[in-house]
């Protein structure tokens, strides 16, 4: 590969899986000398081909595709973030692999400019296109992308911009991750050639919360009386519900007494009518720690299922702390602002909350499978979660 690879000879590539490795190679090499203006270019080149492509092609034209885009991202300088801003305006090519709304275009590019742009580049982009009703969508996501990648941001110009966001579904999340958030930055997707390298540091330095504490073995006589569900429970998994075999359950019950925090354990989730464990011969549960639940949520809602694309970083913070509070019974606030995740963390202190997993035909038991009991602070009700996706 050469510096004076053309654009066209790259467009060419993209019609087998061998000139596919080869135009990502030629792009990995526009990135690592800082050619923005090719990448740019390419990316127009590449969309426009796809968008005529047989649809046996378009597949390698969308996977070149996604490399130019993620390689332009990292690229440092003011030209490259405002080529990254032009194309998130573009429309792009109905995708042969999951559906790629313009919606979740903008979340995609303001995912990667916050892996790959510091925060100093997003407070001068405010100054450059701020104002611009087109680009607030984009900057909102970008915003909160910065955060969940734990970067102190503290300029006048994103303080004011993030003030300036009191309408806007994010507007009202804070600054700084809470402790409850600690287990979402290593769920953060990864760009670039840099990537696996930041992935294996990314894993050695996050504390997990996922300790668990073995249930005890004693239960409590109950009986479990369905109440009405709460729409929140399935926010965090909406992305999987979505997908082309993503199943939810999501439900509360009243107890008939209450029980202690000490004693739930599997034999609360057979008390139980769930569809995810009735027909399983087994079952396991575990106690997790509160991030652990957060985690998972996060995880789900910001990267999607099987075959569902995720609702970005900001977005599924958004819809993490959406079906925490529902799963620990907080009341739904207007806005989840300081003062209600404030609540809904003094409720969840005094929750205990199990993971489940049960073999049998609701789950599919791949890597799509996730299931949460809370009982909650007062003792006298639980709400479950289970969701799978394969």
């Amino acid at each position: 590969m050469t510096d004076r690879a053309s654009t066209a000879s790259i467009v060419e590539l993209c019609t087998s899986e061998d000139g596919v490795a080869k135009a990502c190679e030629q792009i990995e090499a526009f990135a690592e000398n800082g050619q923005w203006q090719e990448l740019a270019g390419l990316a127009t080149s590449l969309e426009g081909q796809a968008a005529t492509a047989a649809k046996a092609d378009r597949v390698y034209f969308e996977t070149v595709l996604d490399h130019v885009e993620d390689h332009l991202a990292v690229c440092k300088g003011e030209g490259a973030v405002d080529a990254m801003l032009a194309l998130s305006l573009t429309e792009r090519h109905a995708s042969v692999v999951l559906p790629r709304s313009h919606t979740l275009r903008t979340r995609a590019f303001a995912s990667r400019l916050g892996f790959g742009q510091p925060p100093e580049a997003f407070a001068a982009a405010i100054g450059r296109v701020g104002e611009r009703p087109e680009y607030r969508e984009l900057l909102a996501c970008w915003l909160h992308e910065l955060v969940l990648r734990e970067h102190t941001l503290d300029d006048p110009a994103v303080l004011r911009f993030h003030a300036g966001l009191a309408d806007h579904p994010l507007g009202a999340l804070p600054l700084v991750l809470r402790r409850t958030e600690r287990e979402a930055p290593s769920y953060m997707p990864l760009y670039g050639d840099a990537s696996l390298g930041s992935a294996i540091e990314a894993l050695a330095s996050t504390p997990r919360a996922g300790h668990t504490i073995p249930p005890p073995a004693n239960g409590v006589h109950v009986t479990a009386r369905p109440v009405e569900g709460d729409p929140r429970l399935e926010a965090a998994v909406k992305p999987w519900s979505e997908g082309r075999k993503g199943k939810v359950e999501a439900k509360v019950f009243a107890l008939s007494a209450e029980v202690p925090a000490n004693a739930a354990g599997s034999w609360l989730l057979r008390a139980l009518s769930l569809d995810a464990t009735a027909d399983s011969p087994k079952l396991e549960s575990v106690r997790v720690e509160p991030q652990a639940v957060f985690g998972t949520l996060f995880a789900a809602a910001a990267n999607g299922g099987a075959y569902s694309a995720g609702l970005g970083g900001a977005y599924g913070r958004l819809a993490a702390w959406t079906t925490y509070g529902g799963l620990v019974g907080a009341a739904d606030p207007a806005a989840y602002d300081t003062a209600a995740l404030d609540a809904i963390e003094a409720r969840a202190n005094g929750a205990v909350f199990l993971s489940f997993r049960a073999q049998g035909p609701w789950f599919h038991d791949v890597a799509w499978d996730l299931g949460f009991l809370a009982l909650r602070s007062e003792g006298t009700s639980v709400a479950v979660l289970a969701a799978t996706d394969a």
